[in-house]
């Protein structure tokens, strides 16, 4: 048993060590887009939309 363990063990370092780098980077390149949401919403606030008086025209029937 102890052979497989030995034998893999590598592997397993290996597969940690990636997965460290994986998820510092994603903390790391991912923090600045997290830290400004205002950033998306500022295109909304810009886009201008219809007020309710131009809706709410007189209909005759």
């Amino acid at each position: 048993m102890t052979g497989a363990a030995d034998a893999f063990r590598p592997f397993l370092w290996l597969a940690a060590i990636g997965f460290l780098v994986g998820f510092l980077s994603y903390l790391a390149l991912g923090r600045p887009a997290a830290a400004a949401p205002e950033a998306r919403t500022q295109a909304w606030d810009a886009a201008s939309a219809p007020v309710s008086a131009e809706w709410n025209t007189p209909k005759y029937i």
